[in-house]
């Protein structure tokens, strides 16, 4: 939990009795579970037990979910999923309270922190999320190589790397892990795969990263129709320009405001809401 959160802050004053859960067992199971505590922190949000008293509630993906400036991770939950899930987290205008207790089965401070997250989110009132999920975040190829030894079989996850990679590590998940270790920042999803860019690669540089951007305007600035150069602007922008000038001009202006989201499309995108909130057009 990041308990500076401003929604357990105020306007009312929560009291969280903060306590102390063993680490569930599909937590150990999970990447990463071998190296958690024996015990959790915990807060009770609800009371009952599920299924009979309380229903089911809801987490999303903590990978990639923060890649855009209008998302905030606030708190996990106790979930089939994993530690890092978002149980209590924004994405624009959207608040996601993933606990299905009604009030009537909340605890107090739950009661109090719910009031909270609807007074937080009257700030974004309007302000839609940036971008939307289209792709899996990067950080999910090295994940899926934990999957490896029980689903090496599985069709979903064989296509998950490209056939090169297959072949060439022969779906050895070490070999799986080292590749993409040592790729990771040149990484884009193409055909449901994670590919590793030959281009960002040939530059050395993030595709995630601003200094991809400079190296590309430098590359433009000495041959404005460099065919490696074009190929970065059309996989990672999704606008096109009319000539290298033009996306210099357009780099310039929004050079403050841009980022890049894997979940996103793997694009650079810019941040409209706190451009606008500068006075810029």
């Amino acid at each position: 939990m990041r308990l500076e959160h401003p929604i357990f802050k105020g306007p009312l004053a929560p009291k969280l009795d903060l306590g102390s859960i063993d680490t569930p067992a599909d937590y150990r199971s999970g990447p990463g579970g071998k190296d958690l505590p024996a015990k959790m922190e915990s807060w009770r949000v609800q009371t009952g037990k599920f299924p009979d008293e309380v229903d089911v509630g809801l987490v999303s993906s903590p990978y990639g979910f923060e890649d855009s400036p209008d998302t905030e991770w606030i708190s996990s939950g106790v979930n089939s999923k994993g530690p890092r899930s978002v149980a209590l987290g924004r994405h624009g205008n959207f608040f996601l309270w993933g606990f299905a207790g009604d009030p009537s089965q909340m605890t107090e401070s739950g009661r109090r922190v719910f009031v909270n997250a609807v007074a937080y989110m009257k700030k974004f009132d309007g302000k839609t999320p940036l971008v939307s999920p289209i792709s899996q975040s990067r950080d999910l190829a090295l994940l899926y190589t934990q999957y490896l030894a029980k689903y090496a079989n599985a069709d979903w996850l064989k296509k998950m790397y490209p056939e090169e990679v297959r072949k060439s590590t022969g779906l050895d998940a070490a070999k799986i892990e080292a590749y993409y270790s040592e790729n990771l920042e040149y990484v884009r999803v193409v055909d449901g795969a994670f590919a590793v860019d030959p281009d960002a690669k040939t530059l050395g540089v993030s595709n995630r990263k601003p200094a991809i951007l400079d190296r590309i305007l430098a590359r433009l600035a000495e041959d404005e129709k460099d065919a490696l150069a074009w190929r970065l602007v059309k996989n990672y922008f999704e606008r096109t320009f009319d000539g290298a000038a033009e996306f210099r001009a357009w780099v310039e202006a929004n050079r403050t405001w841009l980022f890049f989201s894997d979940v996103g499309g793997y694009k650079w995108f810019v941040d409209h809401h706190a451009k606008r909130g500068a006075g810029a057009r």
